[in-house]
Parts: C-alpha cells; sequence; structure tokens
C-alpha cells in the first residue's frame, strides 16, 4: 500500500506531440514542457500524434519507435512513451488540434496554443478537460472559463542583426491566416513560408520590410531582432492594444498594421530585453503547471 500511494503522488506527463521541428512554435513548446518538466524533477514523457494507445505487432512497434527517435528535440531529457506510460497516474497533454481523447486517459489537459474554435476541436473535449493558455490570443473564455497561463519559448540563436544598414526589398509569411488583403508584391516579394531559420535570418538581415499575415506567429518578433521592420496584418484584432493585450510578445518592435511603423521603429531597442523577461517567466509557469495539475487531479 505504501508503494502505491507513493506512486501516485508522482504523475507522468504524458506530452502527445508530432515530431520536433524547429520552425512550428506549438510543436517546439510541446517538446520543451517535456523537457522542462524533467529537469525540474517531474516524469514526462513524449507520446507521438496518432500513435493509438496500444501498439501492434512487436516488428512494427521497433519501426515506430526508429522512425519517431529522428523526431525528438535535439538534446532533451525526456524519452519516447510506452503503452505502459498510460497508467492509473497518468496526466495526458493533448494540444488543442486534437480532437477528442484518442489515448482514453482519464486525466487530460488541453493546452491552447491557437483557438480551438478556428481548429474546429473543441465540440469535442471533455467536460472534466483541465484547460492551459499559450497566451490570451489562444484562449476561448466561454470554453474555459478562462485558462490558465503555459508557455515556453526561447529565441532562435539565428535571429540577430548583422548590422547591414543597405536593406532593400520585402519578404512576407501568411501561415496560417490567409484571405487577407494582400500587401505584399507577389511577382517580386520573397516568401518566407517553409524556409529553416538560417535562410529567414538571411532575408531578415537583407530585408528592409516583413509583411506577416499572421498575427499569432513569433516572426515578426524575430525580424525586429534582425533590424527588419516586421508589419502584422490585422484581422482577428481591430487594434493594435487588444492585440497586444492577448499577446505580451507584441508590445515592442512590431507594426500593427501599415500605420503603426513609428511605434516599432521607436521601441524596437527594448524587445530583447522583453523577450528575455517573458522567457523567464515561461518557466514559472511550468511550475505552476504542475502545482495545479497535481491539485486538480489528487495528487500530493
Amino acid at each position: 500500500m505504501t508503494e502505491a500511494k507513493s506512486v501516485l503522488q508522482r504523475p507522468v506527463y504524458v506530452i502527445v506531440a508530432p515530431p520536433y521541428h524547429d520552425t512550428s512554435g506549438g510543436n517546439i513548446f510541446l517538446h520543451t514542457l517535456a523537457d522542462e518538466l524533467i529537469r525540474i524533477g517531474e516524469r514526462a514523457v513524449i507520446w507521438p500524434m496518432r500513435w493509438k494507445r496500444r501498439s501492434y505487432l512487436p516488428d512494427l512497434l521497433r519501426r515506430m519507435v526508429r522512425a519517431f527517435r529522428d523526431g525528438m528535440m535535439p538534446g532533451t531529457a525526456a524519452r519516447l512513451a510506452r503503452s505502459s506510460d498510460l497508467s492509473h497516474d497518468a496526466i495526458v497533454v493533448y494540444p488543442e488540434v486534437i480532437a477528442g481523447n484518442p489515448l482514453g486517459a482519464k486525466r487530460v489537459v488541453r493546452w491552447l496554443m491557437y483557438p480551438p474554435k478556428l481548429r474546429g476541436t473543441s465540440a469535442s473535449f471533455g467536460p472534466d478537460d483541465l484547460y492551459f493558455k499559450a497566451s490570451d490570443f489562444s484562449d476561448d473564455v466561454a470554453l474555459t472559463g478562462g485558462a490558465q497561463l503555459l508557455h515556453l519559448f526561447s529565441v532562435h540563436p539565428a535571429y540577430a542583426d548583422r548590422g547591414n544598414r543597405d536593406r532593400h526589398g520585402t519578404c512576407y509569411m501568411v501561415r496560417k491566416q490567409a484571405g487577407k488583403p494582400i500587401l505584399h508584391d507577389p511577382d517580386r516579394d520573397i516568401c518566407l513560408d517553409g524556409l529553416d531559420h538560417a535562410t529567414i535570418a538571411d532575408h531578415f538581415n537583407r530585408s528592409a520590410r516583413f509583411i506577416c499575415y499572421d498575427e499569432a506567429t513569433m516572426y515578426a518578433q524575430f525580424a525586429a531582432l534582425c533590424g527588419c521592420l516586421p508589419i502584422v496584418v490585422p484581422g482577428l484584432y481591430r487594434t493594435r492594444a487588444a492585440w497586444a493585450a492577448d499577446r505580451p510578445v507584441a508590445r515592442y518592435g512590431v507594426a500593427f498594421g501599415v500605420d503603426d511603423t513609428d511605434h516599432a521603429v521607436a521601441t524596437r531597442d527594448l524587445l530583447a530585453g522583453h523577450l528575455r523577461q517573458i522567457e523567464l517567466e515561461g518557466r514559472k509557469t511550468v511550475r505552476d503547471f504542475v502545482a495545479r495539475t497535481k491539485a486538480e487531479f489528487g495528487f500530493a
């Protein structure tokens, strides 16, 4: 009895995630959460997205494990999950893109990194699910009642101003928010969607402007760190104040619309320090996440 009680005092966090890719913010968050949980003394594993609860034949399982090992975050302290990790003490963390409860977990956390109503998944969430948000932008208060903050990010080392003052032209990204008025020249300007960090940083250091149609991505801030003028195209938000209220990273260095460039230029030097502070605060949100999940799901 004593041993069983001890196990229940330390849950295993099963983080459902796709293979790691350093150009996807949500992807990075999921893998980094597992790594950070282990580094503060918790148990955490990565459950590859689309794996089923019970494995098939042993040889097929071995092939699946080999295929996903290359999808783990470099240097992570986390390991791949096993079926046995879905035990009575498991807390499963699903990103908002996952519909339902495919692992049949008794304790479910939904980590909202993008508005679930825009994903079309919220109707499949369970009544006892526990909600966390990466930012106010991703929350749906009508659904969650106000989710608790959980965010983890760091600036990729490629993004730095190399001192180039001979800048020309415009680059742009569409990402998740197509259908907005077109502010770039499709025949002349450079699309950065799908490129790696080193290539994107090169363009940011050569370009005068960066047009960003996605209001939720960090690439606008990365452009500013490289000395490029980022202009986010409004759509989901009507004003800078409303946008920055939901996304604290958006406070400095980025223009919200073409009429906001003075603000971006005037506050650019404040951005790097602001992002460092948010990074430190993110680690505290992980500790708060652990305290909340243990309390809500009955762990000591």
